[in-house]
């Protein structure tokens, strides 16, 4: 039976590439389907069974950590694939942790995303060895690449969403928590992170390029 594939990226010129690539190594039989951002990948999933997933995090409704969690909850044999240009140092870690089977950026030569294409598909995972380091490291605590490491996985989820312009009560209604519980994690955050404003936050997200809006790559 021929595997079946969802492609997620906001540009036609990727997702054609992309559904090249997959062509080649599952085959010419195999099915793909297309999505433009994070909403519609979780439709499709909800209606449909899919073998793999290859999604981009540039676009709208996919760079929190919730994504991963979702298309998971809605399809539990999921293999995702995150092909992205946002940093590894900063959100590689995190999205495998969260369910993904692999992370690899849009920079890496082609080869290497076809290798792990090829790898995830086979329910292996693909690490690369700079991402196995830093998630060896992480785990022992040892060392931060970035000071957003210190960020608990709701704290990072925050973070996003105050770095797209969300006040406190847009942040807890996008999180289903509280303001007052919004509040204090956007100072949790700024402690953790050493500075004192949103502006400060800003300069440092971009510095470790975090964008602050989707659909970027």
């Amino acid at each position: 039976m021929p595997l079946s594939v969802l492609i997620a990226d906001d540009h036609q010129l990727v997702r054609r590439s992309l559904q090249l690539m997959v062509k080649e190594i599952l085959g010419f039989n195999a099915i793909v389907e297309f999505a433009g951002d994070g909403r519609q990948v979780l439709e499709k999933l909800n209606r449909n069974s899919y073998d793999l997933l290859l999604t981009d995090l540039n676009m709208p409704d996919t760079d929190d950590i919730s994504f991963i969690s979702a298309a998971l909850a809605l399809r539990p044999e999921l293999k995702i694939l995150i092909i992205t240009v946002k940093p590894d140092n900063v959100f590689a870690a995190r999205f495998l942790k969260a369910g993904a089977m692999g992370y690899v950026n849009k920079s890496e030569p082609e080869e290497v995303i076809y290798d792990a294409i090829r790898l995830v598909s086979q329910g292996r995972r693909y690490v690369s060895r700079a991402q196995a380091e830093l998630l060896a490291l992480s785990l022992t605590g040892k060392h931060r690449e970035s000071p957003f490491d210190k960020l608990s996985p709701r704290e990072f989820e925050v973070m996003l969403l105050l770095l797209k312009g969300h006040g406190i009560m847009e942040v807890g209604e996008a999180l289903s928590i509280k303001a007052s519980t919004a509040s204090s994690f956007r100072s949790r955050i700024f402690e953790k992170l050493e500075i004192k404003n949103l502006m400060a936050l800003s300069r440092l997200a971009q510095q470790y390029q975090i964008s602050a809006e989707p659909g970027n790559g």
